[in-house]
């Protein structure tokens, strides 16, 4: 700071009208311009709120509306904010009820703290309702000024949408690209809405899980918090449909000049007057819906307004298109890269320690001293053990799109991969339905009795052969591995594998060898349809 500047004097002094507000919307300091513009004292203004000290007009509450977005948006973002060519009646000091048609050129901007956020709104404010007054007029008089007025204020207000509108889109896109979660940019949407509408609250609302209901995924506004409880059921109901539910089935604007009956209807604790919804995306495929609500009394005006949101929706909706689709190419990296890892740990590591316990087992046949056996056999069921961990983790890992797209294959695999290691010839017979037809936790139930089974062929000495079935039979699915090597020790256990439910069974064969038989019923769904 520099030495020997009395920054509140010249504060006082400036010549354009300047009031420094706190984040509660109250006034701080008033220069002496903005005391003359204002024609009121530094009693009257100082630690009064704006807008008590500055009432809306009743017949004309947009520019409360509109200066209260403003200074929201200013404590929201820490940025200057230039509002439109702005209309706001003023009461006349000394005459109750009789306000004064105004207008002022406004901008409101930041003042940091230590820790940089917000801690003051600096309000500096130009009246120009004198200029507006001198606008050229000719032998039509007063009339035509009016219109003349009216004519720049209109087009004040319609530039003004248009910068929201493009400056919304563009922080919507900064946000989608540098990945903000899904429910800040919705939050983000809804307040840039609210500032590009005026109105008093705005909502986004998207279908649940289930498509039953649309719920409130952002809400901006003085009642936020109690929009956000809000459901509307899609079905509909005995009473009057509400609007947005209207919007999300038809794709198209809904404006109402009273939504308080489907308020109610919906259990809406808050006083509803005029809603406009615009929906998120085209009519054959809406997203969700963008709705904006004022408070009883507080008409919507529709002209541009609606064009206004139905554009910064559009662009939304393709922003948000764009994240899903970010999310879906971040989300197959990931499933690609797991793939990889099952793969490596089921042909390497399994394989690996499948190749142990085999040699542990053929090597009880050259140990003489019963203890010394006893301790090589044990350390070849812990290995066993930690092949079928391993197992249940690589089929764990594996996401069910992935698992529904390869169970055929990955049976093969498996398969392949245990007579390399086994070193005996393979047999697999294996249904053509299997990928289509199975959902849900039977294909890891599946896949961990097949390797569960093959595991203890390559344990027990003596296979040359093995075959592997998985057929689906009507109402359950069969599952058995033959093996003709030595017959399987009356403590072996595939339980574990089998999980809870089904019929696992480990029978001698014959011929020599080893039947493991596994079957477990399949839901009504699945077997009506074998």
């Amino acid at each position: 700071m520099e030495q020997g500047v009395d920054f509140a004097a010249v504060f006082l002094a400036g010549p354009s009208p300047m009031a420094v507000l706190s984040r509660d919307l109250v006034f701080v300091a008033v220069n002496d311009a903005y005391l003359a513009v204002s024609g009121r004292s530094r009693e009257e203004l100082v630690g009064q709120d704006v807008f008590t000290a500055f009432p809306d007009n009743p017949d004309d509450p947009q520019g409360a509306r509109t200066l209260r977005a403003s200074l929201e948006r200013v404590l929201a973002t820490g940025q200057r904010h230039v509002m439109p060519l702005q209309r706001y009646d003023v009461a006349v000091a000394g005459q109750p009820g009789v306000v004064e048609q105004r207008f002022w050129s406004t901008v409101n901007g930041p003042v940091p703290g230590e820790d940089g956020t917000v801690r003051w709104i600096l309000h500096r404010v130009e009246e120009v309702t004198h200029f507006l007054e001198r606008l050229p007029s000719n032998d039509a008089g007063t009339g035509e000024r009016q219109a003349m007025q009216a004519e720049v204020f209109a087009r004040s207000q319609e530039l003004h949408q248009a910068n929201e509108q493009l400056a919304a889109s563009v922080a919507v896109t900064a946000a989608v690209l540098a990945d903000a979660p899904a429910e800040d940019v919705l939050e983000l949407i809804a307040a840039r809405a609210r500032s590009i509408a005026g109105v008093d609250q705005t909502l986004v609302l998207v279908p649940d899980g289930g498509r039953e209901h649309l719920v409130v995924a952002a809400s901006a506004g003085a009642q936020a918090g109690a929009y956000r409880t809000l459901r509307l059921p899609l079905a509909g109901g005995p009473g009057p449909e509400p609007l947005s539910v209207r919007v999300f089935r038809t794709g198209r604007s809904v404006i109402s000049e009273d939504a308080s009956p489907a308020a109610r209807e919906a259990g809406l604790e808050v006083a509803v007057g005029a809603a406009l919804g615009v929906p998120l995306g085209p009519p054959d495929a809406v997203r969700g819906v963008l709705a904006v609500v004022n408070a009883p009394g507080h008409a919507i005006t529709p002209t541009g307004v609606v064009r206004t949101l139905e554009l910064f929706a559009a662009q939304a909706a393709i922003v948000l298109e764009l994240a899903e689709r970010r999310r879906d190419a971040v989300l197959l990296s990931v499933l690609d890269d797991r793939e990889r890892i099952a793969s490596e740990l089921n042909t390497a590591v399994v394989g690996r320690l499948s190749t142990i316990a085999t040699g542990l087992t053929g090597a009880l046949k050259i140990i003489a001293r019963e203890d010394a056996a006893r301790r090589v056999r044990d350390a070849a069921r812990a290995v066993d053990e930690v092949v079928q961990q391993l197992a249940s983790t690589v089929f764990a890992i594996h996401t069910e799109p992935a698992r529904e797209r390869a169970l055929h294959r990955r049976i093969q695999d498996l398969v392949d991969a245990a007579a390399e290691t086994s070193d005996v010839a393979m047999t697999s017979r294996l249904d053509s339905r299997l990928d289509t037809a199975l959902r849900g936790p039977v294909r890891d139930r599946l896949m961990a009795v097949l390797d569960a089974a093959l595991a203890g062929v390559a344990r027990r000495s003596g296979a040359r052969h093995v075959t592997v079935t998985v057929e689906l039979r009507p109402r359950c699915l069969f599952a058995q591995i033959e093996d003709d090597g030595a017959p399987a020790s009356p403590d072996e256990d595939l339980a574990g594998a089998a999980g809870p439910g089904g019929s696992l069974t480990v029978t001698p064969r014959p011929a020599g060898g080893t039947i493991v038989t596994w079957q477990v019923l399949l839901p009504g769904d699945v077997s009506a349809g074998l």
